[in-house]
């Protein structure tokens, strides 16, 4: 996560909201639990707004300035060394579309 920190504070710095949606550390594995929910409390003290979410959640995705949408396999947040695949789309209805499909309110 360190590496999104100065891409991040460069975002806030031009007063651009940055939403970061994740699970809740509590459904994490105990293993990782400690270290997810640091560097949440991280992300929160520089400004960034993050939303935890409960349940079975897996999804992978991006929404960037409501226009683009990154899907798929890669987990955004904590990969960083693998063979998993990303699609771009930009376009600000399937933007809208997964926003409401996820009840976000950004």
């Amino acid at each position: 996560m360190q590496k999104f920190y100065p891409a991040f504070q460069k975002m806030l710095d031009r007063r651009t909201k940055v939403l970061i949606i994740t699970r809740d550390p509590s459904d994490l594995d105990p293993n990782i639990r400690d270290f997810a929910t640091n560097e949440i409390m991280q992300m929160s003290e520089m400004g960034v707004s993050v939303t935890l979410l409960k349940g079975n959640h897996h999804r992978k995705l991006a929404i960037i300035d409501r226009k683009i949408t990154w899907e798929g396999s890669l987990n955004i947040l904590s990969q960083n060394n693998s063979m998993e695949i990303m699609r771009r789309i930009e376009d600000n209805k399937t933007a809208q579309d997964v926003i409401r499909f996820l009840k976000l309110k950004v």
